[in-house]
């Protein structure tokens, strides 16, 4: 072979590789655009100390849909005989008819006595996938956790923790390992 034909044999064997990884990427999503899974629940917890009032604003398909105002206490310490002191987390479950079907969905949360504000919608990540519109997330929900926390520790309950931080995250709904109401029929 000469150093043309071992060029063009390079650049055969890259496009190759190129090619395979662009089809495979195009597996991965769903060709029409359109979200494979819907959310189960929204779930809402505060670890401060303090008290806090939350507002929840959902939007599907650019309409809204949720608009709620909730009062969540403050952790507090606990204690029983079988296990001794624990944090006592307060928190909200939302779960309601409209989030049952695929669409576009967007969740606003905001605390105005902190001026703290944080979002989820159906195109940011669920655990392991990209987002909703991944075919392999056809006929499955997903549940939206969202922690009021500190800048320190902001997933660890603590009584002495001030709300400075809103996390929001999503993970695919799995049936064996969550026993909540939730919206939906996920497979």
């Amino acid at each position: 072979m000469n150093a043309k034909e071992i060029m063009n044999r390079r650049h055969v064997l890259s496009s190759i590789g190129t090619t395979t990884g662009t089809l495979l990427a195009g597996c991965l999503t769903d060709d029409s655009g359109e979200p494979m899974a819907s959310p189960a629940l929204v779930e809402i917890a505060n670890k401060t100390g303090e008290p806090i009032e939350i507002e929840v604003a959902a939007r599907k398909n650019d309409t809204a849909v949720y608009d709620e105002r909730y009062t969540i206490r403050e952790v507090r310490v606990t204690e029983r005989d079988d296990i001794g002191e624990y944090a006592d987390i307060d928190g909200v479950q939302i779960a309601e008819d409209w989030m049952a079907i695929p669409a576009e969905y967007e969740f606003e949360f905001r605390i105005p006595q902190h001026g703290l504000e944080a979002t989820f919608s159906s195109t940011d990540s669920i655990g392991e996938y990209d987002n909703a519109h991944q075919s392999e997330l056809d006929g499955e929900c997903y549940f939206v956790q969202v922690t009021i926390g500190d800048e320190a520790q902001p997933d660890t309950a603590r009584v002495d923790a001030t709300p400075e931080r809103i996390l929001v995250g999503a993970e695919v709904y799995h049936h064996d390992i969550f026993d909540r109401s939730h919206a939906g029929d996920c497979t």
